[in-house]
């Protein structure tokens, strides 16, 4: 298990193991949704989700 932070609400989260690069977890403190940028040496670097929109060329 790898521990992160969640970067709105500084919950802890527990992020398996088997987590890669570009996953989406929940922040059990907030619900956020976060994407896994990087793992390393049992750290996990989240940054929150960013859904883009279609402009429909507006």
């Amino acid at each position: 298990m790898n521990k992160a932070k969640c970067p709105d609400c500084d919950a802890e989260l527990d992020v398996p193991a088997d987590t890669e690069k570009g996953e989406i977890v929940s922040c059990p403190g907030c619900g956020l949704e976060l994407e896994v940028k990087q793992i390393k040496c049992g750290c996990v670097d989240l940054q929150e989700l960013t859904i883009e929109g279609e402009d429909w060329g507006e």
